[in-house]
């Protein structure tokens, strides 16, 4: 049965998404404190409040293979493919967006650990257990201060900048279209993806529309 409960994760700014298959039993929140204390002559011991740590959010579940009456969604992605996009999301070092409709949780994230396996019996379903750590962009506020001393601070806005720089390949001497896209999506059936992106440079060629030339420097783009 389709739930309204939603959980997303997306990246390099909205243009990848994945929504979570099978919705996990439970999503823990880990909060800690920051708080510091010094010891000061003839003053005791005084607390130094600090900004609150970071949220952590921690959840384990698994991307089936076969459609069951737990799926969360109505079209679902391979698990492999899950898989691929939460591995590039961790490699590329650029925070993720953490949504959970109906329960308020809104969140840009770093990926802190991603762990998956299958088990036998179930072959092709992959089990995983996600850690996420919520991001906040360092902000450096202009204080204004008057001529009586006073201070003013201007309020600034920050806004999460997760978009991830495309992927460039330099041609070697004997590559083709489909052994590139073979390296890079594990399956050279998929070399127009990157004739496409690259549509301008290979007709620059006029030698066909896969022509590619040692030296040639071509965007990857990230799998879909």
């Amino acid at each position: 049965m389709i739930t309204k409960y939603q959980m997303w994760i997306t990246g390099n700014a909205e243009a990848e998404k994945l929504r979570i298959p099978v919705l996990p039993e439970k999503l823990t929140v880990s909060i800690g404190s920051n708080n510091t204390t010094v010891k000061v002559s003839e003053l005791g011991e005084v607390v130094i409040k600090q900004a609150r740590p970071a949220y952590q959010y921690s959840f384990k579940s698994f991307f089936p293979s076969v459609s069951f009456p737990g799926l969360s969604v109505s079209v679902y992605r391979s698990p492999m493919d899950c898989v691929r996009m939460l591995k590039r999301w961790l490699e590329s070092k650029k925070p993720v967006h953490l949504i959970v409709t109906d329960v308020g949780l809104d969140s840009y994230c770093t990926i802190e650990r991603f762990s998956y396996y299958e088990e036998g019996g179930d072959v092709g379903t992959i089990h995983y257990e996600l850690t996420l750590k919520e991001y906040r962009e360092v902000t450096v506020r202009n204080v204004q201060v008057a001529e009586d001393n006073t201070a003013e601070v201007e309020p600034t806005e920050t806004r999460v900048d997760n978009t991830v720089p495309p992927k460039t390949y330099t041609v070697v001497a004997g590559d083709c279209l489909w052994n590139i896209a073979k390296q890079f999506y594990g399956d050279g059936s998929r070399y127009t993806v990157i004739q496409q992106a690259n549509a301008d440079l290979i007709a620059a060629h006029h030698g066909g529309p896969n022509m590619i030339w040692p030296g040639d420097v071509l965007t990857i783009p990230e799998a879909a």
